[in-house]
């Protein structure tokens, strides 16, 4: 019986540690958007998570503070990522750290996939109201859109680099193991 609660309880960490995971990214991205609109002027009028949607007005926009109105969603948890990436402590047993660690790693890096497969697919003109969409379309006025893949593939490269050179993975895989070790010597 206790073999079966490990596994439980593991499979209760894993879907609250996503579900913190996925709130805590959208709250982050809005968040992401919020400076650059509170630098430009801007008046949050509307913010919202669960509609995952910040609006505000007034806002005094440059051709470059709009470029970063549109990125700032991505590159705000991916720089938070990042960082809470290096701060990583590998010697942690705590399986909910270990679970939510990974999961904050993955997610933001997983929200370049748009960033990475538009460019290759973007046609001048074409407007889908994505982040990624608008920036396209003002970005592609001076640079080729090649570049916003390239450096969407050299940040994800860094996620997968930190998460496998501070052994988030590794970390995770084992706390997988011992589960299935456990559940394993129960069934005997």
């Amino acid at each position: 019986m206790k073999k079966t609660s490990k596994l439980i309880k593991f499979i209760l960490t894993l879907l609250l540690s996503a579900i913190v995971t996925v709130f805590l990214y959208i709250l982050l991205h809005e968040f992401g958007h919020v400076i650059v609109m509170l630098s430009a002027g801007d008046r949050i009028t509307e913010f919202s998570i669960l509609r995952a949607h910040v609006t505000g007005e007034g806002g005094n926009y440059t051709n470059t503070s709009d470029l970063w109105m549109h990125a700032n969603g991505t590159i705000f948890p991916l720089l938070l990522s990042h960082v809470f990436l290096l701060f990583y402590r590998k010697e942690s047993k705590n399986t909910v750290y270990r679970v939510f660690s990974l999961f904050f790693g993955i997610f933001p890096a997983f929200g370049l996939f748009p960033w990475f497969v538009k460019p290759f697919v973007y046609v001048e003109g074409t407007f889908d109201g994505t982040d990624s969409a608008k920036f396209l379309y003002n970005f592609t006025q001076m640079h080729a859109p090649i570049i916003v893949s390239i450096a969407a593939a050299i940040l994800f490269g860094i996620s997968i680099l930190l998460i496998i050179k501070k052994c988030v993975l590794r970390n995770l895989i084992d706390e997988i193991k011992s589960v299935r070790n456990s559940s394993l010597q129960g069934s005997f």
